[in-house]
């Protein structure tokens, strides 16, 4: 870790060496370009000038000559502006006419052409209409020398207009200039010796080049990017390296180099949609790559509009004049600017680390942004640097963006083997971690370690009251305060890079592995500080309970020689802890053996549901006015092909893990049905049925409309139906369960809630769930006439539910004793072994058959029998 850090500070440092190399040699090779032109400054020649604006383009050449309006400035100082005007500039150039006049500062260049001295007068724009140059002479007419129009044949006339200026040997020249554009206004006009003009134009053709170069690799660099992540930020990034391209080939005129003369017309033609087209490419890069999108924050929708309204300012500017685009798109780009610069700034808070190299590379961008339109607008002195500040900024943003496009390539890498490596919601190392170390155990050949999964007591009933952020703070606090415990014990192993030792399973466990090898360590001891440990942080909000952890273990064994079995050994070790008194159990082969696998019994499950292997018990139920037989409580029975009798306690929590619980209760309904209308036929009995429905079915999709199918292929009015609600999980806060109780009202159904007083059947369920029935559970009925404590919870139930206005049912009546007590409170329905155990379906018939008109003798010798769980 510290050989990598120091590694990558001193790349860091190399490239900060070579960059620094790379400007410092630019920034010389820009000073000596400008060096070449000829002023004042570094040349004996003397320059004059002179100008007059000809507002209605109509002043010909001799009004011009007798003009007296012209007004002196510096060459390069003449108040260019945004208007449709020529003009019209005498130059007027001293010079030393012999050696002896010639002093060490004059150029060498023109030393040896002194016996025929030339000069390059040169236009930096490249968009001209008109640039005329005349010789004026004393005693003759003025000289055409250079008409542009006319000379625009030679490729470099489009890129350098330029005149050749013949001196004359009495060391006074005099030219008279006819300039006119329609683009931007600022018109540089620029004296070279001929062989500093050829070296001028060398270099800034390298520099053209060097551009091309660096759009041209960063462009195919995206777009393989783009194949590979798919990820339309990259084509976004073409798209500004394109219109940049564009933009600056017709802005410096570079582009005739590369494109015909009519293609060069449409790039100046449209050379300020151009400008719109990287502008908004370069918005919305910014937002896609700095992830707006992701974040849904509400910058991201104000930029998509303020792109799409770019984009219609765009077109409608094609109909403009170009001075009036020109005007528009310099009136919107301070706005781009300042969104730009929120985006980034906002997103430079979040400490994302490319999002700095993209800051660091808006900083050139926006100086050349700033720069280059001032220089264009005559509001900046002209030079090379500042003329073509733009393609300079434009050339180091892409180089600091290549940068940023690294690490951001960097992180989303990271970012992946972080989504498998860890947990998205409680950022936890995942169980991959503790698969990938305990495979490395065994391709070594280790053998002497043991998996261990640490199961927080009860907290899969506790994790049904609370959200789930807290359910995320609980457990990083269980993982930081075992983290802590394990920190210095070797014999807990890492498992991840970071030297972490925990993992996350699915099931709200934790799991470790620790090596045996090196010391004998007390395994009690080391259990109990982990169960300390959790019992120390068992906080729920504010609430300390006094709850601590199931911890299972799995030693290596050759049967099971897989990272998964190991762990989910461990898992089962912990689950048969919950039924030992120190709340911890080593995994052993007779655990697999006891109890048939869960999966297996799942298939099973499933096969029985499709081949109708299962079986409707009847457990009848006596209203307690008449002694009448009123209805039946449906209870499902599977006798297995090979296990034979499977209690619902156990094959149930299997069906719900699976999610078989609702084909489960479709099948139960339309059994209990088919069942209920052959009952009715054969004994005419104003007969009721009860059904029992989970929690889980209540929120399925589609539940009311398979009940309403079987209930109308069935025949049996859903009046005759009860639903008796039976879910070890609270639906009073589920708005979908709630929504399907009273659509099952509306169809006529009773719901009846079961097992009151137990769980989660409470006073608030009650009182927020629209209930017809209650259920007294068997606990508070049992030998309720011989036990003080549940006849006062038994008719205070009792009594409280009849206030309501609701029937009363209790379940467990075992004595004819506890029947009278009940019948006393004024309760409605008895249900118990005293009257029958249940049957299947044809015992529950032969029982009816033998009974007067349904009803039971006045007297029934039952004895007590536990009744089995449902």
């Amino acid at each position: 870790m510290i050989f990598s850090e120091f590694s990558k500070r001193i790349s860091t440092a190399l490239i900060a060496i070579i960059l620094l190399a790379i400007v410092v040699s630019f920034a010389g090779l820009i000073h000596n370009i400008d060096q070449k032109n000829i002023s004042g400054l570094n040349s004996d020649v003397t320059i004059n000038s002179s100008y007059y604006i000809d507002k209605t383009n109509n002043t010909d050449l001799n009004n011009v000559l007798s003009n007296t309006d012209f007004i002196a400035s510096k060459l390069n100082s003449i108040p260019y502006t945004l208007a449709q005007q020529s003009y019209w500039i005498k130059l007027s150039l001293h010079y030393p006419i012999d050696k002896t006049s010639i002093t060490a500062s004059t150029p060498e260049s023109f030393i040896q052409d002194s016996g025929n001295k030339q000069l390059i007068l040169m236009a930096e724009h490249s968009m001209l209409d008109v640039f005329i140059v005349y010789q004026l002479n004393a005693l003759t007419a003025p000289e055409e020398i250079y008409h542009k129009r006319a000379n625009s044949k030679a490729l470099s006339q489009n890129v350098y207009p330029y005149a050749r200026l013949q001196l004359n040997q009495f060391g006074h020249s005099e030219y008279l200039i006819k300039v006119k554009n329609s683009g931007p206004p600022n018109i540089p006009l620029l004296l070279f010796t001929p062989q500093d003009f050829e070296q001028r134009v060398m270099l800034s053709q390298l520099i053209y080049g060097a551009f091309i170069g660096i759009l041209l690799i960063m462009a195919i660099y995206n777009l393989v990017l783009f194949f590979a992540d798919k990820d339309k930020v990259y084509l976004l990034y073409i798209g500004y390296l394109l219109s940049a391209f564009a933009a600056l080939s017709s802005l410096t005129g570079y582009g005739y180099f590369l494109f015909s003369d009519q293609v060069m017309q449409l790039l100046n033609k449209y050379i300020i949609f151009t400008h719109f087209l990287l502008i908004i490419f370069l918005l919305l890069f910014t937002v896609y790559f700095l992830r707006y999108d992701r974040l849904k924050h509400w910058a991201y929708k104000y930029s998509i509009v303020f792109s799409i309204v770019l984009s219609l300012l765009g077109l409608y500017s094609l109909s403009l004049d170009e001075l009036t685009q020109i005007k528009l798109f310099f009136s919107l780009q301070p706005i781009f600017y300042i969104v730009t610069l929120f985006l980034i700034l906002n997103r430079l808070k979040r400490d994302f680390l490319w999002a700095r190299f993209y800051f660091l590379s808006w900083l050139p961008l926006l100086t050349g942004g700033v720069i280059q339109p001032m220089v264009l607008l005559n509001q900046l002195e002209y030079s090379f640097l500042t003329g073509n500040a733009l393609l300079f900024a434009i050339m180091i943003e892409v180089t600091f963006m290549s940068f940023a496009l690294a690490e951001r390539i960097r992180r989303n890498e990271q970012e992946k083997l972080t989504m498998v490596a860890y947990h998205q919601s409680n950022h936890l190392p995942r169980q991959t971690n503790l698969d990938h170390k305990i495979s490395q155990l065994i391709e070594e050949g280790k053998q002497d370690f043991t998996v261990i999964v640490i199961k927080p007591e009860q907290f899969h009933r506790i994790e049904l009251y609370i959200n789930e952020q807290i359910c995320i703070q609980f457990f990083q606090q269980v993982y930081l305060k075992l983290s802590s415990l394990f920190r210095f014990n070797d014999a807990v192993l890492n498992i991840t890079e970071q030297f972490e030792k925990l993992c996350y399973l699915e099931n709200s466990s934790l799991a470790i592995v620790i090596d045996n090898s090196p010391n004998e360590q007390d395994i009690a001891l080391f259990v109990n500080s982990i169960q300390q440990a959790v019992r120390d942080v068992f906080y729920i909000k504010d609430l300390k309970l006094p709850l601590s952890a199931y911890v299972g273990l799995a030693n290596f064994s050759a049967h099971d020689s897989s990272s998964t079995s190991m762990i989910n050994n461990a898992s089962i070790a912990a689950n048969k802890a919950e039924l030992t008194q120190n709340k911890w159990a080593y995994f052993t082969p007779k655990d697999n053996q006891s109890s048939p696998s869960s999966i297996q019994l799942a298939i099973d499950l499933q096969q029985a549901i499709t081949t109708q292997g299962f079986e409707l018990f009847h457990q009848p139920q006596i209203d307690l006015k008449t002694n009448k037989v009123c209805g039946s409580e449906c209870l499902i029975r599977w006798q297995h092909p090979t296990l034979g009798h499977v209690s619902p306690d156990i094959f149930i929590p299997v069906a719900e893990d699976f999610g078989l619980i609702p084909s489960l209760t479709l099948w139960v309904v339309e059994t209990a049905l088919s069942q209920q209308a052959a009952l009715t036929q054969h004994t005419g009995l104003n007969h009721m049925v009860s059904i029992n429905i989970s929690g889980k079915d209540l929120i399925q999709e589609n539940f009311i409309d398979d009940i309403t199918k079987i209930i109308n292929r069935s025949d049996i009015k859903a009046e005759k139906i009860i639903f008796e609600l039976t879910e070890s999980v609270s639906f009073a806060q589920n708005n979908i369960a709630i929504e399907t109780i009273e659509n099952l009202i509306k169809l006529g159904i009773t719901i009846s809630l079961d097992d009151f007083g137990t769980g989660y059947a409470s006073m608030s369920q009650i009182n927020q769930l629209p209930f017809q029935e209650l259920k007294v559970d068997r606990e508070f009925v049992e030998n309720v006439c011989s036990n003080n404590k549940r006849k006062v919870i038994a008719e205070t139930a009792v009594k409280m539910a009849k206030g309501l206005g609701l029937e009363v049912v209790a379940e467990g009546i075992n004595s004819s004793l506890d029947e009278e007590t009940l019948r006393s409170f004024g309760c409605d329905i008895g249900q118990g072994y005293y009257y029958a155990k249940p049957m299947s379906y044809e015992q529950y018939l032969s029982w009816l058959n033998h009974l007067s008109n349904g009803q039971i003798p006045a007297s029934l010798e039952g004895e007590y029998i536990p009744a089995p769980l449902k």
